[in-house]
C-alpha cells in the first residue's frame, strides 16, 4: 500500500473517529426538555366493543393530540411532508449545510428573511423546546426567531439524531406538528379537517395537510370535524379512576405517555343510544311528576361487562345538573334490598320457601320502637314467603331482618361491595330492610345480579376482552348458596306472586324469563327499578339530583318500563335463545296448602306448588278443620288483631283464632317501652293487645289497680298518662306483666 493510500486511510479513520465521538458526545449530553416531552400525554381514542368511535379525550385547554405509530402512517404521507419540509431528511445529521447556504444567499439578496433552513429534526427540536416552556398546551405563534434560537435548535437536532433513528424522528415529528385550531399531529389534523383517519386520505388531501402547518389560518379547510361525545359520564369515570392505564395496547417506541392511545370499552354504542332514547322518552312522560333526571346502567350478567351507562338525561343540561353521574349518585333504593335479605334468610335457615309470614301490625325494636307499614297501608294477614317478596310487602321484610339481625345482613352487604353500609345501618337499623340509607346503581346492579348468577358476585368490568384481554378480570365469589339464589329468582319471576302488590297488569311482564325489583324511597325522592335475565341486567333510577320530591305515589312503573324496554331490545337483538333460570338442585316442588304452607289435608280449599327440601316430610295442615260439617280456618294467635280489623270480611262461623296454642302474652305495649304525649291532645289512649290464655276472658290491672275485664279478642285501649306504669293481665291461672313509661 502506498504512502498516499495509507494517508487517506488515516484521514478517513480520523474523520470517522471524530464523527463517532461527536455522535457519542451528543447522545450523552443532557436534554431535560426531551425527557419531559416524551412523557407528555396524548388524547385517547375511545371505542366501543364494535370499534365505533365514542370519544377522543381532550387534553388541557381542549387540545387534541392523537398518536399514530410510524407503521400506521402511509408512506405517501411521509413522503409529502419530507418533500415539503426537508428534501434531504434521510441524508443529513440534523442540519442541512446546503439548505443553510441557500437560505443565506436568498436572504442576503432580498435583504430580508425569505427562506429558512430548518430541517425536520430542527423543527422537532423547536417543538420540544416550546413544549418545555409551554406545559399548559396553549397554542402560541410568533415566537422570536433569532440566531441564538437557531443555534440552540441545531445543537438539539444533533442530540436527537444521536438518540433516535430517522424513522423514530419522523414519528415524533408527525405526531407533534401544530396544525392550528387546537390540534397537533397528523392524525388529529386529518380528523379535524377531513373527518377521516390518515390512512384514508386522498393524495390531494395529503398535499393540503402538508401545507397547513406553514399557515393554518390560510391553508386549513373551512369545514371542521364535530368530535363525538358519547357516554360522557362513563368515559369521565374511567379516566378519573385510572382504568385506562391498564389498556395500553397501541405502543410507541418513542413516547412514554401515561395514558393509552386507544381504549376499547365493553359498552355498545348502539345500545347506549337506545338506552338514552328510552331515558329521554321516560323523562318526557314524567314531566308532570316533577322528575328531571334519570340514569341507566346495563351489564352482562355472566361477565360483569358494562354494556351501557347513562349518567343523566343530558350531560350538557346545567339547569338539571346533568353533569352529575346518576349511576354513581347515592339514593335511597326503597324496597330493592329485599331480595338480598330474603336470600340470606333462606341461607341462614331463618325461613323456608313454604313458610307463611304474618303481614299484620307489628312493633319492632327495644329502645326505639319501629312500626312499619306496607306502601298501601293495608295488612294482608297470612302471606306466603314467595308472595311477600314478589309483592314487596314491608312488614314481612322487617320481620325477617329482625330475626336475622342487622349486623348479619350488613356483613353480607359488605361482601356485595356496598360502601359505607355499616354507617348506613347504624342510623337506619331495621329500616335497612326497606331501603333506608343511600346506595348507587353502580353498587346495586352487580349485587342484584347474584340472583341471576347462582349466588356468585363479580364486579363491573369496563374494557373489551377482544382488544384488551382479561383486564381486571376477577373470579366469581360465592355470596349466597346456589339454591337460595335460584329460589329467590323464582319468587321474583312469577307473575301471579306479584299480583297482590302490583295487580295483574304489570309493566315488567316479559315473554322471556326475567326477574324485576322496584323501589321507592319513603319521601318519594327516588324511584328505582332493577331487571335481569340470566344474560343481561338493567338498573334504572329516576328522580332529582336536588332531592326534590316527585309525585306522591310509588311510580315504579316509570323506571320499570325503561328497564323492560332495554331487556326486550337485548333479548331480541340476536338469534340467541333466551336462557331460563336454573332450578334449585336440593329442592323439589310439591303441593302445599295455599293458606298454611303445610301439606294439604282433606279440608284444605286450595293448594299451590312450592319448593321443599328433598327428603323433607311436611306436616299435614292444622289450620283447616272440619267442624259440624263445615270447614273452619283456625288462625294462629298473632292474627287476632288483623282478623278484628277485617271482621266484616270473614264469617265467624268459618274463621277462628287458635288462642290456646300460645301462652298468655301482652303483645303491645312491649316491656320497657317509652311513649310521648302529644301536647295538643287532652285525652290520649294506648292500645293494649294480648294473645294466648287458657280462658276467653282476661282481667287488666294498671299500676296494681283493677282496670277492666275483656272477652276475646283481647284488644282494647287504656289511658295514657305521664309517669312510669305497670300493666298486669290475668287469664285463669296465667298472668303477664309489662312496664312502660309515658313522658
Amino acid at each position: 500500500m502506498s504512502k498516499r493510500q495509507k494517508l487517506i486511510l488515516k484521514i478517513a479513520a480520523a474523520v470517522l473517529a471524530f464523527f463517532t465521538a461527536l455522535h457519542i458526545f451528543f447522545s450523552i449530553l443532557p436534554y431535560p426538555e426531551l425527557d419531559l416531552f416524551l412523557k407528555r400525554d396524548f388524547s385517547t381514542r375511545v371505542y366501543d366493543r364494535k370499534n365505533n368511535l365514542v370519544q377522543i379525550t381532550p387534553l388541557q385547554n381542549g387540545l387534541r393530540r392523537e398518536f399514530i405509530s410510524s407503521e400506521q402512517i402511509p408512506r405517501k404521507v411521509k413522503e409529502e411532508f419530507i418533500k415539503a419540509e426537508d428534501k434531504r431528511f434521510w441524508f443529513h445529521w440534523g442540519f442541512d449545510p446546503f439548505a443553510v447556504g441557500r437560505a443565506f444567499f436568498q436572504n442576503v439578496s432580498n435583504k430580508k428573511n425569505v427562506s429558512g433552513a430548518s430541517t425536520i429534526t430542527m423543527q422537532l427540536a423547536k417543538i420540544i423546546n416550546d413544549s418545555y416552556n409551554n406545559q399548559t398546551n396553549e397554542y402560541r405563534q410568533g415566537v422570536n426567531r433569532n440566531l441564538t434560537n437557531k443555534l440552540n435548535e441545531t445543537i438539539c437536532a444533533l442530540k436527537l439524531e444521536a438518540r433516535f433513528s430517522k424513522d423514530e424522528i419522523l414519528e415524533l415529528y408527525l405526531n407533534s406538528i401544530p396544525f392550528g385550531n387546537n390540534v397537533e399531529g397528523i392524525q388529529s389534523a386529518s380528523r379535524l379537517y377531513f373527518s377521516k383517519d390518515v390512512k384514508d386520505l386522498t393524495d390531494e388531501e395529503i398535499t393540503t395537510l402538508a401545507m397547513i402547518p406553514r399557515r393554518p389560518s390560510y391553508y386549513s379547510p373551512e369545514s371542521k370535524y364535530k368530535y363525538p361525545f358519547y357516554m360522557p359520564h362513563l368515559v369521565r369515570y374511567l379516566g378519573e379512576n385510572n382504568y385506562f392505564l391498564n389498556a395500553k395496547d397501541v405502543q410507541s417506541k418513542t413516547y412514554r405517555s401515561s395514558m393509552p392511545f386507544e381504549v376499547h370499552l365493553s359498552a355498545d354504542l348502539e345500545l347506549q343510544r337506545y338506552a338514552q332514547e328510552c331515558a329521554d322518552n321516560a323523562i318526557r312522560r314524567a314531566k308532570d311528576s316533577r322528575i328531571s333526571n334519570i340514569s341507566v346502567l346495563v351489564m352482562d350478567v355472566q361477565t360483569g361487562h358494562v354494556l351501557a351507562w347513562v349518567g343523566s338525561n343530558n350531560f350538557l343540561d346545567e339547569e338539571s345538573s346533568g353533569q352529575i353521574d346518576g349511576v354513581r349518585f347515592k339514593n335511597q333504593p326503597g324496597s330493592s334490598f329485599k331480595p338480598l335479605l330474603y336470600a340470606l334468610a333462606l341461607d341462614k335457615g331463618i325461613v323456608k320457601p313454604t313458610d307463611i309470614i304474618a303481614d299484620v301490625p307489628k312493633e319492632f325494636g327495644i329502645e326505639k320502637a319501629y312500626i312499619p307499614f306496607n306502601f298501601n297501608n293495608r295488612f294482608n294477614g297470612p302471606v306466603s314467603l314467595r308472595v311477600c317478596l314478589a309483592s314487596s310487602l314491608n312488614i314481612p321484610a322487617v320481620y325477617l331482618l329482625d330475626k336475622l339481625g342487622v349486623d348479619v345482613f350488613v356483613e353480607k352487604l359488605e361482601y356485595l361491595h356496598f360502601s359505607n353500609i355499616k354507617e348506613i345501618a347504624h342510623y337506619t337499623q331495621l329500616g335497612l330492610a326497606l331501603g333506608g340509607g343511600e346506595v348507587s346503581l353502580y353498587e346495586f346492579l352487580p349485587a342484584f345480579t347474584v340472583l341471576a348468577r347462582d349466588g356468585k358476585y363479580i364486579p363491573l368490568r369496563f374494557l373489551s376482552d377482544k382488544y384488551h384481554g382479561s383486564v381486571n378480570k376477577t373470579e366469581p365469589v360465592e355470596v349466597y348458596s346456589e339454591d337460595s339464589a335460584r329460589i329467590v329468582a323464582d319468587f321474583l319471576s312469577e307473575k301471579n306472586a306479584r299480583s297482590l302488590g302490583f295487580g295483574y297488569y304489570q309493566t315488567f311482564e316479559t315473554d322471556y324469563p326475567s326477574i324485576f325489583k322496584t323501589g321507592t324511597s319513603n319521601q318519594y325522592q327516588n324511584i328505582t327499578a332493577l331487571g335481569a335475565t340470566p344474560r343481561y341486567a338493567v338498573g334504572v333510577w329516576m328522580g332529582n339530583f336536588s332531592g326534590e320530591t316527585v309525585i306522591g305515589k310509588t311510580g315504579s312503573s316509570l323506571p320499570a318500563s325503561v328497564a323492560k324496554k332495554i331487556l326486550d331490545y337485548l333479548e331480541n337483538f340476536d338469534d340467541k335463545e333466551s336462557l331460563n333460570f336454573s332450578q334449585p338442585e336440593g329442592y323439589e316442588k310439591v303441593q302445599v296448602c295455599q293458606v298454611s304452607g303445610m301439606k294439604p289435608g282433606p279440608n284444605c280449599v286450595s293448594s299451590v306448588y312450592e319448593y321443599v327440601k328433598k327428603g323433607e316430610e311436611k306436616t299435614a295442615c292444622t289450620w283447616h278443620r272440619s267442624e259440624d260439617g263445615k270447614t273452619v280456618v283456625h288462625y294462629p294467635n298473632e292474627y287476632q288483631y288483623w282478623l278484628e280489623m277485617n271482621n266484616g270480611l270473614y264469617s265467624s262461623d268459618h274463621v277462628k283464632i287458635d288462642y290456646s296454642a300460645m301462652p298468655l302474652k301482652i303483645v303491645y305495649p312491649r316491656n320497657d317501652a317509652v311513649f310521648y304525649l302529644e301536647s295538643n291532645k287532652k285525652q290520649q289512649r294506648l292500645n293494649l293487645e294480648v294473645t294466648g290464655g287458657i280462658t276467653d276472658e282476661i282481667q287488666i290491672y294498671i299500676d296494681d289497680s283493677y282496670y277492666a275485664s275483656k272477652r276475646r279478642p283481647f284488644i282494647l285501649q287504656i289511658p295514657l298518662e305521664k309517669g312510669n306504669h305497670k300493666c298486669k293481665v290475668i287469664c285463669g291461672n296465667q298472668e303477664n306483666i309489662v312496664f312502660y313509661e309515658v313522658r
